[in-house]
């Protein structure tokens, strides 16, 4: 380049109001220095822009990995709304569990949240006894209703249990009954009644004294008939009467302690 292509390429990168003062100084310089400091001009150049490639290839990075990270959140976002979902019901069961086993607090929102909110998710009936251990007052109690209906399905679980029961497992329970302290005495035909009231509000009737076993000939209906009984005729008196009737036969209708 001559000396003066390297004047002009320092004066077009100049402002407009330096030019005029930058051309004299660069006129009185030689060519050499002229050209040593086009070169550290070149270079500075060259530098900057080495720089900015860096920068937009930085920028573009980030870019791409905020991108990426975004669309997996978004790929994901049905998968984690589904697993809130499964996690929020299996909270409310055990809650339902814990409710149910403690009998200490009412199955409302305010102490689902709050046990929650105190335990964290994915609890388990035994952290919530424990918080009830170390705060009792927090949760509010459950209604005469909730204790109702807990001891209605108590009653139809230890029901089913029976009537699903073999007839070894039967006369297990049976003499487990009879062997069960002193016998109690011969309730009235009031008591009998009562005896057979269920938490819902039904009434089973009164177990009869003679009852017949299949095809075979009437019987009187003591401990005994019932621990003999078949599993068919078993089944049958507790659907009909109840399982208090018969549990209530098998510790008062015993030989010498049960009038025919």
């Amino acid at each position: 380049m001559t000396k003066q292509e390297i004047v002009d390429v320092f004066i077009v990168r100049a402002a407009s109001a330096e030019r005029e003062g930058l051309r004299q100084i660069l006129e009185k310089m030689s060519k050499d220095e002229l050209e040593m400091a086009h070169e550290a001009l070149v270079a500075q150049f060259e530098l900057q822009a080495r720089e900015e490639e860096i920068f937009r290839i930085r920028a573009d990075s980030a870019a791409d990995q905020a991108l990426h990270s975004f669309r997996m959140q978004k790929a994901r976002e049905p998968q984690r709304l589904a697993e809130e979902k499964a996690q929020l019901e299996q909270d409310r069961k055990t809650f339902a569990d814990a409710a149910r086993t403690l009998r200490s607090f009412g199955m409302t929102i305010a102490n689902f949240n709050l046990i929650r909110q105190t335990v964290g998710e994915n609890f388990s009936v035994y952290k919530v006894q424990e918080m009830i251990a170390a705060n009792g007052a927090t949760l509010s109690p459950p209604s005469q209703h909730e204790l109702d209906d807990w001891t209605r399905q108590d009653i139809e679980a230890h029901n089913r249990r029976l009537l699903s029961a073999d007839i070894p497992t039967l006369r297990k329970l049976a003499r487990e009954a009879g062997a069960r302290g002193p016998v109690a005495p011969q309730l009235d035909e009031t008591q009998k009644v009562r005896q057979a009231e269920r938490v819902d509000g039904t009434v089973y009737p009164s177990l009869p004294d003679e009852f017949r076993d299949g095809n075979n000939p009437e019987e009187v209906l003591d401990a005994a008939f019932i621990r003999k009984c078949s599993k068919e005729t078993m089944r049958l008196l507790l659907k009909r009467y109840g399982a208090d009737q018969v549990n209530e036969a098998l510790q008062t209708r015993i030989c010498g302690a049960y009038q025919y």
